[in-house]
């Protein structure tokens, strides 16, 4: 779905954290059906970020984690 809303230049973003019982109460969702994620989709108000956003501004592992022998 998230392949698909970008083919027609929408944007998305998968939501975790929530408060089920609030997500059921406003969708009358039936006792059976427990939401564990939420797939927001619409348009978006920015420019998408670039691909290799995550090598440029990561820290390397190595500056990250210490092991200790």
């Amino acid at each position: 779905m998230m392949l698909e809303a970008t083919e027609f230049g929408l944007g998305s973003v998968w939501i975790c954290y929530f408060k089920p019982d609030v997500i059921k109460e406003e969708f009358n969702l039936p006792d059976n059906l427990e939401p564990v994620n939420i797939l927001a989709i619409g348009y978006s108000d920015e420019k998408p970020a670039s691909l290799t956003r995550h090598e440029e501004t990561r820290m390397p592992l190595s500056d990250l984690i210490y092991y200790c022998k």
